[in-house]
């Protein structure tokens, strides 16, 4: 079966103001329980698509973990019991264990629906989404019969990781058992419990070491598939030891794209349209309306060299719908929903320094500010409190409706937009925030370690792949501003996972061409650096200029962070310098924020803190970096 999939990822603003195809989120009033039992990729990505489908209904979701304890489960179900929840949408531990627990649920008036697992008992459950799990297994067998037939002559020596104390694995295990078991050269020598990567990790280990013979390796999930990637490289097994498993991530990407040639292929799950679909359930039972008892959700194969799909499923972070749903999209309702809004209202936007990122900040607040009809007067702090001080000031006598602002410090800017907030002009935070509740109305920022964890998992893959997994890495930093110190964070402690990286010079540098001389002489000093990173946009740049003033191109490569247009010449330059920057979206944070204004003046209750989303611009990604250039970085990201 074809599965046309429909991927939300970055949209230009004009396009979502031509295309009207939007759905209008409404006030549900309902509170929804979404409950996974463990927190891996595929049960975050299920509650993705729960979150999306309830902000699109505005209802309000609390997200739960049983942590694959029963007693926790029941603790879980009895805490919404007395909450007064609406629905819970849930993922039981057992078939069995788990219906007492939900039985009382629904004798409280509570809407079930359940995900991935159900309970036994009829009469609980109003619907059921759940992928075929006998499909990942079967469609995994098959893509493994004729690897085994095609390159490894007919035979193979399997050993499996499976997680059969859950309900829905066991049919993985014997779909592929006996799909592959069709083939009379096929021995199945190992069957072991194993679905947590750390925990599984050396059970695959020790697999491997009590059969040398084994040449193929399957798991049942993500955890134990990672687990054996990870074990046939541990051994120097790459070229004769081959893995096939289960579900899809960031991660199982790399591994399918990655040289060692280990990893052939994935059966994925649909979880963010499970989630998704699961949640809309449930209003739509609360709402008095019907649904179908059993929903399949879809199965998609991810197969080496397939670089197509495994790129769409990269570039959307794994958010796919696939067929028929749609995920409304925030920024375009906030487009169509803009107009006249904004009459008479004038709004102050406050950068802190006119970098690329800031400006296209400053070009999202224009555009919701032009949509709207608003006034809006844009300031720069130049990063000096007093220079803030004097512009907030300013902005309260000539009587501003609103300030978004990205204060310069949580602590040291709080007097002055205390004073405006007490002028009564409201307060939008958008990068950084200050301390002291209850002045901003609302903040949106980037989760600044992500942008640090994300280019450090690129800068692992290609340490490891590329210079033999040995690295001397040197680092600009921006820790002065205090979003910056958890990018380092994340960086440092991803990179470190590595034995052989080796950190030798961490040095101040945000402004390019201030931090230029610091790069250079951070090279000269270390002549044996081989990687280079920076904390921001400016850095990134003085790191890249650096290495080719020093004729070191070849020699040194550069990951950083934050994207322009200058990045993406240097990403798709042949010199090879820079290999990859996580970007944020600074044009849907200032579009947001701005409309987030409006919206307070209005008197619409706003979501406190909104986490605006990454995207990781590597090198050889000449679609997503050709987007970027296209629309000139004015790009707005569809809600996670």
């Amino acid at each position: 079966m074809m599965l046309k999939l429909r991927l939300f990822t970055t949209l230009c603003l004009f396009l979502l103001l031509v295309s009207g195809a939007v759905v209008s989120a409404q006030d549900s009033g309902y509170t929804i329980a979404g409950v996974v039992f463990q927190s891996d990729t595929f049960m975050q990505t299920v509650q993705a698509g729960m979150q999306a489908a309830a902000d699109a209904a505005g209802a309000e979701l609390i997200l739960g973990n049983s942590e694959n304890d029963l007693v926790t489960e029941a603790s879980l179900i009895e805490d919404y019991i007395t909450r007064g929840v609406d629905a819970i949408v849930i993922t039981p531990i057992s078939a069995d264990g788990s219906v007492a627990a939900l039985q009382a649920a629904k004798e409280a008036g509570i809407t079930i629906i359940c995900f991935n697992t159900c309970v036994n008992a009829e009469g609980i459950a109003s619907a059921y989404y759940v992928t075929e799990n006998r499909d990942l297994g079967t469609t995994t067998g098959a893509a493994a019969v004729e690897f085994i037939t095609n390159e490894l002559g007919g035979r193979a020596v399997i050993g499996m990781l499976n997680c059969d104390q859950f309900e829905g694995c066991p049919p993985r295990k014997e779909g592929f058992v006996e799909t592959v078991s069709q083939l009379e050269g096929v021995e199945i020598v190992a069957d072991q419990p194993g679905w947590i990567a750390d925990d599984a990790l050396p059970v695959a280990e020790a697999m491997l070491q009590a059969n040398p013979n084994i040449n193929v390796l399957w798991a049942a999930n993500e955890g134990g598939t990672v687990a054996n990637v990870l074990a046939v490289q541990s051994a120097g097994l790459a070229g004769e030891v081959f893995v096939f498993g289960t579900d899809m991530n960031q991660q199982m990407a790399q591994f399918l794209q990655a040289e060692d040639n280990i990893l052939q292929g994935v059966t994925g799950q649909a979880p963010f349209q499970m989630g998704y679909d699961a949640l809309k359930a449930a209003i739509t039972v609360l709402d008095g309306g019907e649904v179908e008892p059993l929903t399949n959700t879809p199965t998609i194969f991810f197969g080496r060299g397939d670089d197509e799909l495994i790129n769409q499923f990269v570039e959307s972070d794994g958010m796919m719908l696939v067929e028929a749903t749609e995920v409304p999209d925030e920024g375009a309702e906030a487009a169509l929903d803009l107009a006249g809004m904004g009459e008479g209202l004038t709004i102050a936007g406050v950068v802190f320094q006119s970098d690329t990122f800031m400006q296209t900040v400053q070009a999202g607040m224009q555009a919701a500010a032009d949509a709207a009809g608003a006034e809006l007067i844009l300031g720069n702090s130049e990063n000096d409190l007093v220079t803030e001080a004097s512009l907030i000031e300013d902005y309260i006598t000539r009587g501003v409706d609103a300030i978004v602002i990205t204060p310069i410090s949580a602590d040291g800017s709080v007097a002055a937009l205390q004073a405006a907030k007490e002028a009564g002009i409201t307060i939008i935070c958008f990068n950084t925030c200050v301390n002291a509740e209850g002045i901003a109305s609302a903040y949106y920022v980037t989760e600044n370690r992500d942008l640090g964890t994300t280019t450090g998992a690129a800068a692992v893959e290609f340490i490891t792949n590329e210079l033999g997994g040995r690295a001397v890495i040197g680092m600009l930093n921006c820790d002065q501003f205090e979003g910056c110190p958890p990018r380092k964070e994340g960086f440092v402690e991803t990179v470190s996972q590595l034995e052989g990286v080796e950190i030798v010079a961490d040095q101040p540098g945000w402004i390019a061409d201030d931090a230029l001389p610091v790069a250079e002489a951070m090279l000269q000093a270390n002549p044996n650096i081989n990687v280079l990173w920076a904390a921001n946009e400016g850095g990134t740049v003085a790191n890249v200029l650096a290495v080719q003033s020093a004729g070191l191109a070849g020699e040194v490569f550069v990951f950083g962070t934050d994207m322009n247009q200058q990045m993406a010449q240097f990403l798709q330059a042949e010199d090879n310098i820079l290999q990859g920057v996580t970007g944020q979206a600074p044009f849907q944070m200032g579009y947001d924020a701005l409309v987030a204004a409006i919206r307070a003046l209005h008197g619409e209750e706003l979501e406190p803190l909104t986490n605006t989303p990454t995207i990781f611009f590597g090198r050889g990604d000449d679609e997503l970096i050709n987007q970027f250039v296209e629309s000139d970085g004015m790009m707005l990201v569809g809600s996670e």
